[in-house]
């Protein structure tokens, strides 16, 4: 049903391509793992454009709303691990965010077996190195690997054959924020 309301909303990835979120996450949700259903959920937080600071505005004014977009795009793919790249040098958001997720294992948002239902997510965050490559979706995923940020070749897709050769949707700072909305408002009022 997330997937499908993402899907109707006609959200766009806003990290510069516009893919649709929906359909990002419905690759990634129905791509066959070869690790027994493991998938990854990535926020891209590298911004790494000269003179771009939208995402650093949305994490240290509401780290939360990247945070609840991440677990409901997370629970509808059925990722169990995600990360949060984020640039080394956005000491503000760095902190906001980590007390914001510390905010939420405190209370049982994240972790094992999230609200007592069968769903469970760890989240962290892992600092980027500052090389404007990072941004790319398939070199953040070298450097989380803990390779050298260098691109992968197209095809396979990240929904297919991501994070440690897992499925993994990776979407941007400002589209995860906008999934909550969304989901509480639903697609029509989006639109």
């Amino acid at each position: 049903k997330i997937i499908d309301e993402l899907t109707r909303a006609n959200l766009r990835g806003r990290g510069g391509a516009g893919y649709p979120a929906g359909l990002k996450e419905r690759y990634t949700s129905k791509s066959p793992s070869s690790r027994s259903e493991l998938r990854y959920i990535v926020c891209n937080a590298d911004e790494g454009e000269p003179g771009t600071f939208k995402d650093r505005v949305i994490m240290e004014n509401d780290p939360h709303l990247v945070i609840e977009g991440i677990i409901i795009a997370a629970y509808a793919i059925g990722a169990r691990r995600g990360f949060i790249y984020i640039r080394g040098e956005y000491y503000e958001s760095i902190k906001r965010l980590k007390s914001a997720l510390q905010s939420y294992y405190d209370k049982g948002y994240l972790g094992e077996r999230i609200l007592d239902s069968h769903f469970s997510l760890e989240l962290s965050i892992k600092l980027g190195a500052g090389s404007y490559l990072c941004g790319e979706e398939l070199t953040l995923l070298e450097s989380l690997e803990g390779k050298r940020g260098y691109p992968r070749i197209k095809p396979p897709y990240p929904a297919e054959h991501g994070l440690w050769g897992a499925p993994t949707l990776i979407n941007n700072v400002e589209t995860f924020a906008h999934i909550p909305y969304i989901i509480e408002r639903g697609a029509d009022h989006y639109l």
